[in-house]
């Protein structure tokens, strides 16, 4: 039997990830993009010269010890001047991952924000979606700005690619004693720290060529020319929505042409001598009138999403609260918001393998409220709503999927482009791919966000005991297609448990949590399905739930259903060591009293 085993293993590692799926995945290793040995960013993206390499920030604390010796500019304490010291802060690194369990240990470590692409470079949003797909077996490099105090990983390549100092970082500048409160610095002035960080941040920038990103338009108030409001500190914060087409419904009013209306011109004259004269000219103005339109769909708060603020090497981090609102720590002058579609039990890619992201303005102490609709943002967002409720929300008291942990890697979600069979391949992430492949791009929003909780549920069925779920898939997916030995009632137990769950969260989204009452899922939760329409994906999870007999609503082509009062729980319950349909079923039966449990095995007899 142990030898046994290790063969079905070995089949279902080296076959099976090309094979199993919710159906058969097609296009398991396709690429539909050229593929590289490494990505130029020279093509089609701006290198920045970088203000915050010690050499650039030495060379304008040169600068200015010399205009203060040439009196260009006065120090109220010249200590303050004398006593920094321009050092090494932190390592501009890229890390080159080789192995999953590599790229893991940097993933795993939340004082790190990476970006899968240099921060000294300019990228727009096309150049940064039209990437290149890497090689088989190549993984994603990661840019990050480290302090040099930081124990980096022995295990994972890395590069140092410059030694910078960040003066914005610095105990100097930073701490409590030291910090200034006044909005604006004189150009010719140190008074204190805060003064000497804007003037060495204004040098560098300028010898950089980026003074723009740190200059903040002047107020007008006397004497403002000799004045900067530069570089000051502030808190970015916003408020995101996204569009849900089955959350509800909007009304808007909208302002229309109606019609014009004429009337006489007036005239400053004698208007009793002009019509004796000649007739009055006509003159017409617009006349609106106003129009509501009701629409199905609706802007709901986007929780849980992760919003950084990039300034350069310094990155900021905030999370959507239920109300979709956010606010970051403290930046200065000019920086980019960013939602990165990720947490840290999972990731979602823009395709495979690179991290999908939403690029927002780039911007000085403005807000960011912000609604998303339409394109791979809105598909993004409703991967990552589903996600984001699975893994950090109740979920019925059920079991997470894979979470990242020092055994364990993130789960990543690939968010293709395309409109197709949807599946949870576990072995993918072996060769680097992600573990989920999401495919309903243009669909409406809960058939995104139901999908994305069927192929969950499969993550987590396989987490909760692997040996079942695996038994389960060699003899219903490999066991067919390798040996021709269909079993038809494990691809069912796979898929009508996915199913079950996939309903739930589904009702819980849009009936409950939008008070949405006469809300139903697909083909009425699934009950308005004939049993000859599909052996696989049934309603016989859902039936347990319920209490609703589809034979007597709509006739004898339906499933026969005397079951009710089952907790989604129980069932899962009952998965665990399932590795047919009848085990699962005489697990529930076993494992849980209910009233109605005489009827299972006629529920199941529905599907053979």
């Amino acid at each position: 039997m142990k030898h046994k085993n290790s063969y079905r293993l070995l089949i279902l590692t080296l076959i099976g990830i090309f094979i199993y799926s919710c159906q058969n995945e097609d296009d398991f290793l396709e690429n539909s993009q050229t593929e590289i040995s490494s990505i130029d960013y020279s093509q089609g993206a701006k290198k920045l010269e970088n203000p915050y390499t010690v050499e650039n920030m030495q060379k304008a604390f040169e600068n200015i010890k010399t205009k203060l010796n040439s009196k260009q500019i006065s120090a109220k304490n010249t200590s303050s001047v004398s006593n920094l010291e321009i050092t090494t802060s932190h390592y501009y690194i890229k890390f080159k991952p080789e192995t999953e369990e590599q790229e893991g240990i940097i993933k795993r470590d939340t004082t790190m924000i990476l970006s899968d692409y240099p921060l000294d470079w300019e990228f727009t949003d096309e150049y940064l979606d039209n990437r290149p797909e890497l090689p088989e077996g190549k993984f994603p490099e990661y840019w990050v700005a480290v302090p040099t105090d930081k124990t980096l990983p022995n295990d994972v390549p890395y590069e140092i690619l410059e030694e910078l100092y960040i003066p914005e970082e610095d105990p100097a500048f930073n701490s409590e004693s030291r910090v200034s409160e006044k909005g604006y610095t004189q150009k010719g002035k140190i008074d204190d720290n805060e003064d000497l960080l804007r003037h060495l941040l204004n040098e560098a920038y300028t010898l950089t060529n980026n003074e723009d990103d740190l200059l903040e338009e002047p107020k007008t108030e006397t004497n403002v020319q000799a004045k900067w409001i530069f570089g000051s500190k502030w808190n970015p914060s916003g408020t995101l929505k996204i569009w849900d087409d089955n959350a509800g419904t909007s009304t808007t009013t909208t302002r229309v042409f109606s019609h014009w209306e004429y009337y006489d011109c007036e005239d400053n004259g004698d208007i009793g001598i002009q019509r004796r004269i000649k007739p009055i000219e006509q003159c017409r103005r617009a006349v609106y009138r106003y129009v509501t339109n009701t629409v199905q769909g609706k802007y709901v708060p986007l929780d849980g999403a992760q919003v950084l603020m990039r300034q350069w090497f310094t990155v900021r981090q905030g999370i959507t609260d239920q109300n979709g609102y956010f606010r970051t720590g403290s930046v200065r002058g000019k920086a980019r918001y960013i939602i990165q579609w990720e947490r840290y039990h999972y990731s979602i890619r823009n395709g495979s393998l690179f991290q999908a992201e939403t690029r927002g303005p780039k911007v000085k102490k403005q807000a960011w409220n912000h609604n998303i609709k339409g394109g791979d943002d809105e598909y993004h967002g409703m991967i990552h709503t589903a996600a984001h409720i699975y893994y950090y929300g109740s979920r019925f008291g059920l079991t997470s999927p894979p979470t990242n942990s020092f055994w364990r890697k993130q789960m990543k979600i690939a968010a293709r482009e395309q409109n197709g069979v949807s599946s949870h391949v576990h072995q993918r992430r072996w060769i680097h791919l992600a573990q989920i492949h999401i495919k309903k791009w243009g669909e409406e929003s809960q058939q995104v966000f139901g999908t994305t909780i069927h192929e969950l549920a499969h993550a987590a069925h396989w987490a909760m005991d692997r040996s079942a779920y695996n038994n389960l898939v060699w003899d219903g997916y490999i066991s067919d297609a390798v040996f021709n030995n269909q079993n038809r009632g494990d691809v069912r137990t796979l898929e009508t448990w996915a199913t079950t769950v996939e309903i739930l969260f589904a009702l819980n989204r849009y009936r409950d949590m939008f008070n949405q009452p006469n809300y139903k899922y697909n083909l009425e939760n699934f009950q308005f399905r004939k049993i000859s329409d599909n052996n696989f994906y049934t309603s016989a999870g859902f039936d347990m739930i319920d209490n609703i007999n589809q034979r007597n609503v709509y006739g004898s082509a339906y499933p026969l259903d005397r079951v009710s009062g089952y907790t989604v729980k129980q069932l899962e319950d009952g998965l665990r060591g399932a590795k047919s349909w009848t085990e699962w079923r005489n697990n529930i039966k076993a494992r849980h009293n209910n009233s109605t449990e005489n009827f299972v095995d006629e529920l199941f007899n529905n599907w053979q």
